[in-house]
């Protein structure tokens, strides 16, 4: 690991001295290799460098400075005239892929593609869905294919989903391992959990867990997936939680503690109790003796328990907890569980007269058990509150 973070940093560092260090040559380096520079940053990023992602901004700043210094004719090379698209493509600024347009140095580039760039850099969305649309990205040359038919899955994924699906499918074939794979797998997981596709985000989910765990985004991927499978009453049924502890067994530890920490919190706050409970099991498995992670998984765990058949165990488990390793929020959510707790135990025993028995298998929330109600509604007024507060 410390050799790779060292080859990591070299990387960057060089990536940032390419622009420089062709400047100080007597003039900009050339196009392409200034673009390739900033994908293997990026490709950096995706892997878990966060210095490269601080630096990104800097390097196409730097890129474009010398992009504007390139004469015409240097555009008429196809490299480079592929590489001004790149540029806007990979978030830079239009002004060389305008000069590419301008001047006619496309090349052999099709000009509904040059100026559907050209209207996707300058956010002219609709103009760029109308002229990229009828472009088979699988057609283009290696370096451009993945990008394009990214940006056309982002174009179409508010109107024609599937189709956006379709598209995001072909980016990831025609640009594996980069951050382009990594940006469609999330935009595609998250457009089939809007589906409700249950067997698709579970499949897409693992791919993306498997091969961009380490990812600078993947943070944020863990909250959605969480959010994801708390919102999706499939994940109720017990052969579901079966495969989501076999699709999580391929991950690291530690990122599968934090992902089991993630989901028990998100079902918790969502009243998904199977869910909840399998997941902080987990997660109190995979702490670190002694560890704050560990205080928050036994939480969970107990939060849980409490509504469960559980409840003595949940008591002792929450009663355990050292609040000192908890954050502000988690100690707050200690105290609402405990009340919470206090509560049940004086409820009685048997239903009303003339009430319902709540029904366990009613996974949206409707019918469950007044306690579970109570308890779910607390903690996430406790959510919001905090929230609010900038927690």
């Amino acid at each position: 690991m410390r050799s790779f973070c060292k080859l990591a940093v070299v990387a960057v560092t060089c990536a940032l001295a390419l622009p420089l260090a062709a400047q100080g040559q007597g003039g900009p380096g050339e196009p392409f290799e200034l673009v390739r520079s900033l994908q293997s940053l990026q490709d950096q990023i995706v892997r878990g460098n966060t210095r490269a992602q601080a630096n990104k901004g800097k390097l196409v700043s730097r890129i474009a400075e010398q992009f504007d210094a390139i004469d015409a004719e240097r555009w008429k090379e196809p490299r480079n005239a592929r590489a001004a698209v790149l540029f806007v493509l990979n978030g830079g600024p239009v002004r060389a892929l305008q000069k590419v347009i301008g001047g006619g140095s496309g090349g052999d580039l099709d000009e509904k593609l040059l100026k559907g760039v050209l209207a996707y850099g300058e956010s002219r969305m609709e103009d760029a869905l109308q002229l990229l649309d009828g472009i088979d990205a699988r057609l283009l040359h290696v370096s451009l294919g993945g990008h394009v038919a990214y940006v056309q899955g982002e174009l179409a994924e508010k109107k024609e989903p599937a189709k956006a699906l379709a598209h995001l499918e072909d980016a990831r074939l025609l640009a594996p391992g980069t951050i382009v794979e990594e940006a469609a797998l999330r935009r595609q997981i998250a457009l089939v959990a809007a589906a409700g596709d249950g067997d698709r985000f579970e499949v897409l989910s693992g791919r993306y867990l498997r091969r961009f765990a380490n990812s600078v985004y993947a943070g944020g991927f863990r909250q959605k997936f969480a959010a994801a499978l708390a919102s999706n009453a499939m994940t109720t049924h017990p052969d579901r939680l079966a495969r989501l502890v076999s699709m999580l067994g391929g991950v690291a530890a530690g990122e599968r503690r934090d992902i089991y920490l993630t989901i028990a919190k998100e079902a918790l706050l969502k009243g998904r109790v199977e869910l909840a409970k399998v997941a902080a099991a987990n997660a109190v498995q995979l702490a670190n003796e002694g560890g704050d992670d560990g205080e928050r998984a036994r939480l969970y765990e107990g939060a849980t328990l409490i509504v469960t058949d559980d409840y003595d165990r949940g008591i002792e488990a929450l009663s355990a907890i050292e609040r000192s390793k908890l954050g502000e929020h988690e100690r707050a959510l200690l105290d609402v569980a405990l009340l919470v707790a206090g509560q049940i135990r004086r409820m009685p025993a048997e239903p009303e007269p003339d009430s319902a028995p709540p029904s366990e298998s009613d996974a949206s929330g409707a019918g469950a058990s007044p306690a579970l109600e109570r308890a779910r509604k607390a903690l996430a007024q406790v959510d919001q509150m905090l929230s609010r507060l900038g927690k």
